[in-house]
């Protein structure tokens, strides 16, 4: 499936197959990111000059798994409402939506949820255990998940796994096995050109983006995403990263705001154990 584009500016949503049963759905302004986003590649450059000073933009991703059932991770956001409903009624076609998950409840996440629901009569929702206030989020009768929870689609065997790194208080990560997709939820955030909007990364750097320029943004944004890092060890935290991707066999990385990297999977992985232990003892200036 070639990129189809639903919308523009604050409701654009692009959609792309990674596999013939897994679908991107994203959600970049392009053009309209500098005006949108203000001052937002200034503001990072302050932390580390290297970024690319045109990047103006940071994408927000969601996925569909079309199995024996289906299933969605996380909903993008309320400005996406109308387009992520059309998207996902063009790749169903006559099928239901059996599953959401939802990784913890933010509105870029979740927040387009109440609406799915609505459209999706009968659809069993997903979502964090130990939780409270789920009402608040439209999730009052999620089935709740542990880690080592395992959801079976048919082929797509996918466990709920602790993360790394938290953004919020509770936040699950998902693995899928025998595709070897991992969505680490908030972490690896990487920023883009209008350019590079709805790319896999190996096509990001045909267009000028490498893997050192990768590292440095996910050593800057990571600083602004986990500001407690700053209180963690560096070589620990570095060597954690490298345990956890000799632990779980990943082909496809996919996180929700970092362009999916589906090639050479090494080398972003050595990227992301030396980004980590940077982010440490970088400059915590920009906190936002």
């Amino acid at each position: 499936m070639e990129l189809k584009i639903y919308g523009d500016t604050v409701s654009r949503v692009g959609v792309r197959q990674i596999t013939p049963q897994i679908y991107w759905i994203s959600h970049c302004l392009g053009e309209c990111a500098v005006e949108v986003n203000g001052g937002f590649a200034a503001d990072f450059a302050k932390l580390n000059p290297i970024l690319d000073p045109e990047a103006s933009d940071i994408i927000y991703n969601s996925f569909l798994f079309m199995d024996e059932k289906t299933l969605l991770v996380d909903t993008l956001s309320p400005g996406q409402h109308d387009t992520v409903l059309e998207a996902l009624s063009d790749i169903l076609g006559d099928r239901k939506l059996d599953y959401c998950w939802i990784s913890h409840t933010e509105l870029p996440h979740a927040g387009n949820i109440a609406a799915i629901q609505r459209a999706h009569p009968g659809l069993e929702i997903m979502t964090v255990a130990n939780h409270d206030h789920y009402e608040v989020h439209g999730l009052a009768d999620a089935t709740l998940l542990n880690y080592g929870d395992v959801i079976d689609l048919g082929e797509h065997k996918i466990e709920i796994i602790k993360p790394l790194f938290v953004d919020h208080a509770l936040t699950q990560w998902f693995y899928e096995h025998n595709t070897g997709f991992l969505c680490p939820v908030d972490w690896a955030l990487n920023v883009h050109r209008a350019d590079q909007c709805f790319r896999f990364m190996d096509e990001m750097e045909e267009v000028g983006y490498s893997v050192e320029q990768f590292m440095h943004e996910v050593s800057t944004t990571s600083r602004v995403v986990f500001p407690w890092i700053r209180w963690a060890d560096p070589d620990a935290t570095g060597e954690a990263v490298d345990k956890f991707f000799e632990q779980y066999d990943v082909k496809i990385f996919a996180p929700s705001h970092t362009n999916v990297i589906r090639k050479d999977l090494d080398k972003y992985t050595a990227a992301l154990s030396q980004a980590m232990r940077m982010a440490i003892v970088g400059n915590f200036d920009l906190v936002f």
